[in-house]
């Protein structure tokens, strides 16, 4: 960060800045200095570079709008990089409309505004995409029937897959009661109850909508934050639900269910990573393919 703009804007900064795009998507990241010089790193500034594939030589221009709160606006892709200096932003509307980087030889001079409304399209255009990419992949496992081959005894712990509308994309914890032949089971759910909540709900189910409880993953997520399209699991309604993280904001992590359409904020600790149960052991859905 330049330090005559640190210097003239120093009550307006804090540790730890929110970053905005025209995405409408907030990153808080967090400014560090080092001697003189003030660097804006760490926090979520990893994911906003991967989220924006920013590479070296990238321009991105920032705009104070409130204290510690920067709107970001790319200014091109791959430009040249001996950047001499930028023209001072704060200058009035005309003025900006003009703005140039001053260049090095043989780099050609390009004016911001166009570049910026075009490359800010390019990042919603490439988010909306893998959201419908991401959307389509996750329909597609909630609506098609489990493969599961292991045989349950009674006692087991089990999940239950609703195939019910409104409900699908959702699982129950439960416990097997006994087996019903080859292909039911009678199930004693943990979370769901009778109509007066006296007793725990019992219900007999197919054996494709029931699979093992997936493994404890809270040393993984302890060693590993959420990032931005994980595919995962929230604990909600009595349930655990399926769907991807589609926005991050401060500890609130926004997770978007395809099969109901939901966009609904929670915090971390009701998140768990979505696995299958696929040839006698569980996956993570990325190891499929198909959300890559």
């Amino acid at each position: 960060m330049p330090g005559a703009f640190v210097k003239e804007n120093k009550k307006m900064l804090a540790k730890t800045a929110l970053v905005k795009t025209n995405e409408g998507m907030l990153w808080e990241v967090k400014i560090a200095r080092e001697t003189s010089d003030y660097f804006i790193c760490k926090g979520d500034w990893p994911r906003f570079e991967v989220h924006h594939m920013l590479e070296l030589g990238d321009i991105l221009i920032f705009y104070l709008i409130d204290k510690s709160t920067f709107h970001v606006v790319p200014y091109s892709k791959k430009p040249c990089t001996n950047i001499r200096h930028l023209e001072d932003l704060s200058s009035s509307e005309e003025e900006e409309k003009n703005t140039e980087f001053g260049t090095s030889r043989g780099c050609k001079k390009v004016k911001t505004e166009p570049k910026a409304l075009s490359d800010t399209n390019f990042s919603k255009e490439l988010h909306q995409s893998r959201i419908d990419r991401m959307s389509k992949a996750i329909k597609e496992i909630a609506f098609k029937k489990q493969q599961i081959q292991k045989p349950f005894e009674k006692g087991d712990e089990v999940e239950v897959a609703s195939q019910e509308d409104g409900l699908i994309g959702s699982y129950y914890t439960a416990t097997i009661i006994s087996p019903i032949g080859s292909y039911l089971y009678r199930v004693k759910y943990k979370t769901l109850f009778s109509d007066d909540e006296s007793v725990p709900l019992e219900d007999v189910v197919t054996a494709s909508k029931v699979r093992p409880v997936p493994p404890d993953q809270r040393k993984i997520l302890s060693e590993n934050n959420f990032r931005l399209y994980d595919v995962v699991d929230v604990f909600a309604n009595d349930g655990w639900w399926f769907g991807f993280i589609n926005g991050i904001v401060g500890e609130e992590l926004y997770v978007y269910f395809p099969t109901t359409a939901d966009n609904i904020a929670y915090p971390p600790d009701v998140l768990r990573l979505h696995q299958e149960w696929s040839n006698g052991k569980w996956i993570f859905p990325p190891e499929q393919g198909i959300f890559n």
